[in-house]
């Protein structure tokens, strides 16, 4: 029996961790811990280089020989935004050309909201299986062991960023978007390229040519949501077994086995809302670090909110259809 004391002994020991993070896994390029402020910086990183990449292209299709920024002609304008990110936090937009500036300003308050729900589960089970047998002259005994330990920890995080074109595209530090994910991550999306300047085109071709539509019956305010969903499962399972014959007169483990399973699930949920300002009032101030001022103007992050709120009753509501419909389909793992 000392023989397999150890095993028991293992039972109170694990890799569960106490509190699962994004970070216990995810790591960038460098090395650094993916952690979840770190995910909202990509994600928002991300939709700020879209938002400059339109106003490069609306720049770019001045006429070479125009005026577009004080007294920089088209070309001279693209090489000095390109040269230096920076220079974007310079800009006024009422300076401008008229073909632009009208354009700019129209759309410089337009919020960009984001809801993220990080969803971390970690399960570890051990256990030991002994047998024990001894055998007789008229039959045998046999005397079974198990021990088994069961461990589930789970970390629900969830918060809310508010922003505008204008916040990220000029206010944000150039810093905050340092050492960005230049390709997709296939394990953990979350962590890698994704294709954020699809919905910020598409928001602005619709609004543009489409007649975008609000919420309900707000037929005046343009809004467009995306929602994303990435769950990443690890499984890991370690078995070993042994078989032995009985000995008589005295018990001897005929089979042991130890059974090691590990299960890791991260589910990653964001909801990105983009949505013209209901009227010009309201509209949130942010510094020069593109941080959102104290009150006086939280009318406009109120209605996000709202926005965000509805997506997700929205969500909801078709997660139940599929489950109704048999479309859905429940995993156990």
């Amino acid at each position: 029996m000392q023989r397999f004391a150890w095993l028991f002994i293992a039972l109170t020991l694990g890799g569960c961790s106490i509190y699962p993070l994004p970070e216990d896994y995810m790591t960038t390029d460098s090395g650094q811990l993916y952690t979840s402020d770190r995910i909202a910086a990509t994600i928002r990183c991300q939709t700020r280089d879209a938002i400059r990449a339109v106003i490069r292209r609306n720049i770019a299709a001045v006429p070479q020989s125009h005026v577009v920024y004080q007294r920089m002609a088209r070309d001279e304008m693209l090489a000095w935004l390109d040269g230096n990110p920076a220079n974007y936090r310079a800009l006024k937009w009422e300076l401008f050309s008229p073909e632009l500036s009208k354009p700019f300003e129209y759309y410089k308050d337009t919020n960009v909201s984001y809801d993220f729900t990080i969803d971390s589960t970690e399960m570890n089970t051990l256990g030991v299986n002994v047998t024990l047998l001894k055998a007789l002259n008229a039959g045998t005994d046999t005397l079974g062991l198990l021990a088994k330990n069961d461990r589930t920890r789970e970390a629900n995080r969830h918060f809310r960023v508010f922003d505008t074109f204008d916040s990220l595209a000029r206010l944000m530090k150039e810093e905050a978007c340092n050492n960005q994910p230049q390709v997709p991550n296939y394990l953990f999306p979350i962590a890698g390229l994704l294709r954020i300047n699809t919905l910020i085109d598409s928001f602005l071709i619709a609004n543009q040519w489409e007649n975008l539509a609000g919420d309900k019956t707000d037929y005046t305010t343009g809004q467009m949501t995306d929602t994303l969903t990435f769950t990443t499962k690890s499984t890991g399972n370690f078995d070993p077994s042994t078989t032995a014959t009985s000995v008589a007169g005295r018990f001897v483990p005929s089979s042991a086995s130890l059974n090691v399973d590990n299960y890791r699930q991260d589910l990653h949920t964001i909801i990105i809302l983009i949505s013209l300002p209901p009227t010009k009032n309201g509209i949130p101030q942010f510094d020069e670090y593109g941080r959102i001022l104290p009150p006086g103007k939280a009318g406009a992050r109120a209605a996000a909110s709202e926005g965000l709120d509805r997506q997700q009753q929205i969500n909801t509501q078709n997660a139940l259809t599929r489950l109704g419909t048999g479309v859905g389909r429940i995993n156990v793992p």
